[in-house]
């Protein structure tokens, strides 16, 4: 089904665009139906990114036109980051700052399609930064969008950090991406897909990609109670997604009551600190240091944070394996001591 689906879309944008969608452009407009400025709207969606989004939202000053910030109920002071960047970049991009506690990350993303005033939407993430030198600088991508106006979108490939600044997934270091850059248009909108959210276009666009290596996905410097609220989330929203109304198990119907149970299940612990101890430990277990070969130079605005010796987060060893993180900023786990039943736990996952 997948193969032919992909056969029709192409054939629909080589035929449609010329014949048609180039001449009679109604979809060409903004949600309020306003005509769209040339240049990139980037979008944002953040709860409690407060550490990595100062990179994020710097990294994007000289790549974009205009930035929509959404908050979506942070309590670390991450709306603060987005407002003081609002203050400080406001005379040179154009910045909007929502706050959308309790939303679903779907309606945040489709609220900033509502506020894209650009012909393209960037669909960025909080933990994204920018490269804006070298080869692989993310400014080139206003020449390549200038050159071809035509709708279509643009995959971009990642390269992951996770745990803190030095550290990665090996099997996951770097991978294709996601089409996270789009020519906008009335008809383009986001729905969710089992437990993520992913972007519909018109079957007249063209699915495109580029090489470059434009960012760093920083997709693990986080709190580990924002890793943790990550995680259980999009396992809601997967669980969710996979029922109707009539069929839904009960621990599914909202993210408390499937919090309740992600907690019991996967790691036997009704108490958060415990439930983050344990989660960082397994987190932490499939970590490798960074090819710096493999990687290339850091982002800008990173290099002086990668070279901080007191920076936030810090994986740690034990017999040169990677054992856990710690996070500077976070006091109650910093204090945590593991119980007996931490320990066993451990054995039973780890051995030794």
């Amino acid at each position: 089904m997948e193969p032919l689906k992909t056969l029709i879309r192409k054939v629909l944008a080589e035929v449609l665009w010329p014949l048609w969608y180039r001449w009679v452009r109604t979809w060409d407009v903004a949600r309020d139906g306003s005509p769209l400025k040339p240049g990139i709207t980037a979008v944002i969606s953040a709860r409690n990114e407060a550490y990595i989004i100062r990179f994020c939202l710097q990294s994007l000053v000289e790549v974009v036109d205009q930035v929509v910030c959404i908050d979506n109920g942070s309590d670390d002071g991450t709306l603060q980051v987005m407002e003081d960047f609002r203050r400080e970049h406001g005379h040179r991009l154009d910045i909007t700052v929502l706050h959308m506690p309790g939303a679903l990350l779907g309606d945040c993303r489709n609220a900033g399609l509502a506020h894209t005033r650009h012909r393209w939407h960037l669909r960025w993430d909080a933990d994204m930064v920018c490269r804006t030198d070298g080869p692989d600088d993310m400014r080139q991508l206003r020449q390549v969008v200038a050159a071809d106006d035509r709708p279509r979108t643009i995959q971009l490939p990642r390269t992951n950090l996770r745990g803190d600044l030095h550290h990665t997934r090996p099997k996951e270091a770097i991978d294709p991406g996601e089409p996270i850059l789009m020519r906008f248009g009335a008809h383009v909108r986001y729905v969710e897909y089992g437990k993520f959210d992913a972007i519909r276009v018109p079957f007249y666009y063209r699915i495109t990609g580029l090489p470059q290596r434009f960012y760093f996905h920083c997709e693990g410097l986080k709190s580990a109670a924002n890793l943790v609220h990550r995680r259980r989330y999009f396992e809601w929203r997967e669980a969710y997604n996979a029922h109707t109304d009539a069929t839904r198990p009960a621990h599914a119907h909202d993210l408390a009551s499937f919090s309740t149970y992600w907690n019991r299940h996967f790691w036997q612990s009704d108490e958060e600190l415990t439930v983050q101890w344990r989660f960082m430990r397994d987190f932490t277990s499939k970590l490798a240091k960074v090819n710096r070969e493999e990687f290339g130079e850091y982002p800008q605005v990173l290099r002086k944070e990668m070279h901080d010796p007191a920076q936030r987060f810090e994986v740690l060893y034990a017999n040169d394996k990677p054992t856990t993180r710690i996070d500077r900023a976070d006091a109650a786990l910093m204090a945590y001591v593991p119980t007996a039943d931490d320990r066993a736990w451990e054995r039973e996952r780890f051995g030794g």
